[in-house]
């Protein structure tokens, strides 16, 4: 067998040569105590050890000199620095500060989709009247061109029957009463075309009110088309399922019930992928 110690060459059921067992065991360095940390309390001293066998060969030599027990040096309880603990509270007021900011722009895109979802249904209402406007502005057109079309025959008729009354005032032997019948008859035509001129110019003025509501719809429409767009491309959703996708408002995925709103970034950042349906 071999000494534990230095690896010499000893007699079998032996743990220490002569010269190990009789050198006393050196204490170990105290460790020293952590900078503003409470001292620690000693531990148990350890027994004695119990010496080694000698040698049968230098027993005898060997008799007088005991083994001074090996000293145990005291266990330094660690402890936990200030500066560590308020490393640790920076670091949830930090953590705190980060989850209230988060709960504040969650809040704030909430209230955006709720606002824009009463704009879409706004906008819904508007293209509703726009193309009932645009009926109406096809029916007045209808009805427009019809009173041209009245307006030019009364027109023909009037030129008619100024050529039949100059043809009349011409002749000499045209009796009294056949003027004065086509007198009448030509200022109820006047009238009649008077009337309908008064019309068309009411009609005129109708169709450009409502090409102007158009156009301001028109306007509108493409304001909150562009908004609708901005948000299709910028604001992504997430299903609170435990999925790991984002989908966008149209997707057929998003359930619309209970999810997450992100920016595009945000969401691939927080380690979300596109949805295959909707990207």
């Amino acid at each position: 067998m071999k000494c534990i110690k230095c690896g010499r060459e000893i007699p079998d059921g032996e743990l220490f040569c002569v010269e190990c067992s009789l050198t006393p065991a050196m204490p170990e360095p105290a460790r020293p105590a952590a900078k503003a940390a409470k001292p620690s309390r000693p531990a148990r001293p350890q027994p004695p050890q119990r010496p080694a066998k000698e040698a049968p060969k230098r027993a005898a030599q060997n008799t007088a000199r005991p083994t001074p027990p090996a000293k145990a040096a005291p266990a330094a309880a660690p402890r936990r620095s200030k500066k560590a603990v308020v490393a640790l509270v920076v670091v949830s007021l930090l953590l705190a500060a980060s989850l209230a900011y988060i709960a504040v722009n969650f809040g704030s895109i909430a209230q955006e989709r709720r606002r824009l979802r009463a704009k879409e249904a706004e906008l819904d209402l508007q293209r509703n009247a726009l193309e009932e406007l645009e009926r109406e502005q096809e029916q007045l057109t209808r009805q427009l061109a019809e009173a041209n079309a009245a307006k030019a025959e009364l027109e023909a008729q009037i030129e008619d029957l100024q050529d039949q009354l100059s043809r009349t005032q011409s002749s000499a032997s045209q009796s009294q009463y056949d003027m004065n019948s086509q007198q009448q008859e030509l200022a109820h035509v006047t009238e009649e075309n008077t009337a309908l001129r008064e019309s068309v110019s009411s009609l005129e003025g109708q169709v450009t009110d409502l090409t102007t509501q158009v156009n301001q719809l028109t306007a509108s429409n493409a304001t909150y088309s562009a908004k609708a767009g901005f948000m299709d491309s910028y604001v992504v959703f997430v299903n609170n399922d435990g999925s790991s996708v984002y989908h966008k408002y149209d997707c057929p995925q998003f359930t619309r019930q209970s999810f997450w709103a992100y920016s595009r970034k945000l969401a691939e950042s927080n380690g979300y992928t596109a949805c295959s349906s909707c990207s």
